[in-house]
């Protein structure tokens, strides 16, 4: 009889982002192996190959949109997955929002062991963002609401969500495990939190899956930005990157918008105009169709701002083969070390540099980008190798049955 598992996350693959695709991976293609594996989640229609592989649970409680309306919704209603919890040997968190539910797991099941899996920050900011050269205070709660929101009373309450945020840092002391994604992300976190330091552990998310895609670099360069208009990805620095860029050289630059303010909006098809079509806004665009882009593709621009844990987007792109330029921030710095890319960081917030990087890659040949598209793929498949990754994650769940 395989030891069982209990997942415990808000969303699950195909809704969210690049936690759920990484949450997804590891189950369907790790612990399923190993586990018997139960999923509870706020999402009705899941992934259908996972059924194959795991018990599915869907559970209305994780559909609140508020984080302390889902806290208070999950531990009032835990009673409704209370057998689920009694009957296991670990759970499994990889979900930001659910943090909070160690502590009811480990009242309920004493015996059970938690790992919680860290993909932002959460047990330090109620917003689970940490800003470059901040530290995670209250202030930056304030700053990360006022500036992705623009709502002045989002960052009042956000203020006070900081202090309440520190029931994750509780849960984070009860748990068994602390799964971190990169390296930068564990020091920043036991910076912070240095009583979980024998308890946490860094282990890569599994490479995300890519189709298909005949890569052919274009002989006008190209550039790809896929943040939307978030001011923590860097919006306004790009903006202002490509506004000097496209009216200097002839580029093509694609912007994946998303969700953006009218005001916002406004100004990308004002400055698209300017340029002369160089600059081309997309709606969010599905996961395959994004990929496609690619296809031509001379760089990825990632201007953040924020300490990215470890970005799936820049992932991606080298699997694929495309340049990233990118912030020196969060896990980036410990994926492009020692590849070609690693000469395209800037100093976050900069954007002096991220121009001269910008600058630096249009001067490049096209043979130089399609020697630099099989060094980076080559660099990143080593990097996130399929077999270590299954080892520390299986190495991980199997110490905590003997501990």
């Amino acid at each position: 009889m395989k030891p069982r598992i209990l997942v415990l996350t808000k969303l699950f693959w195909p809704e969210g982002g690049g936690a759920e695709l990484a949450t997804y991976l590891i189950i369907k293609d790790i612990l399923s192996k190993y586990f018997d594996v139960t999923i509870v989640s706020g999402t009705r229609n899941p992934e259908p190959d996972i059924l194959k592989r795991a018990r599915y649970v869907h559970w209305g409680a994780l559909e609140a949109r508020y984080k302390p309306i889902e806290w208070i919704k999950t531990f009032t209603g835990i009673g409704w997955i209370r057998n689920l919890i009694e009957e296991v040997d670990i759970v499994y968190i990889p979900s930001h929002t659910l943090i909070p539910l160690t502590i009811a797991v480990k009242t309920i099941n004493p015996r059970a062991k938690v790992a919680l899996h860290l993909h932002n920050y959460q047990l330090l900011t109620y917003t689970s963002i940490v800003l470059a050269g901040r530290e995670p205070d209250v202030a930056t709660d304030i700053i990360v609401e006022l500036g992705e929101h623009k709502s002045l009373l989002r960052a009042l309450l956000a203020s006070f969500g900081h202090y309440i945020n520190y029931i994750n840092r509780l849960a984070a002391m009860l748990a068994d495990k602390v799964i971190c994604v990169s390296h930068r992300q564990c020091e920043i976190i036991l910076r912070h939190i240095p009583g979980i330091k024998n308890k946490a552990e860094v282990i890569y998310n599994p490479p995300p899956p890519i189709p298909t895609i005949n890569k052919g670099v274009s002989e006008e360069p190209t550039l790809i930005y896929a943040g939307g208009a978030s001011y923590i990805k860097g919006f306004q620095i790009l903006i202002k990157a490509l506004t000097k860029t496209l009216r200097k050289h002839e580029a093509r630059a694609y912007i994946i918008l998303g969700k953006a303010y009218p005001k916002e909006k406004a100004f990308v098809m004002k400055l698209a105009r300017e340029v002369n079509g160089k600059l081309i806004p997309l709606d969010k665009l599905p996961r395959i169709e994004y990929l496609k882009l690619h296809e031509y593709a001379w760089a990825l621009l990632f201007p953040s701002i924020s300490e990215e844990p470890l970005p799936y987007a820049i992932v991606e792109a080298m699997l694929i083969g495309t340049i990233p330029i990118a912030s020196r921030v969060g896990g980036i710095p410990e994926i492009v070390k020692g590849s070609s890319a690693d000469e395209y960081l800037f100093m976050p917030g900069n954007i002096n540099e991220f121009l001269n990087k910008i600058e630096d890659l249009l001067s490049k040949t096209k043979d130089y980008i399609t020697e630099a598209e099989i060094e980076l793929r080559e660099h990143t498949y080593k990097l996130f190798d399929r077999r270590n990754i299954e080892k520390g994650v299986v190495d991980l769940f199997e110490s905590l049955l003997v501990s």
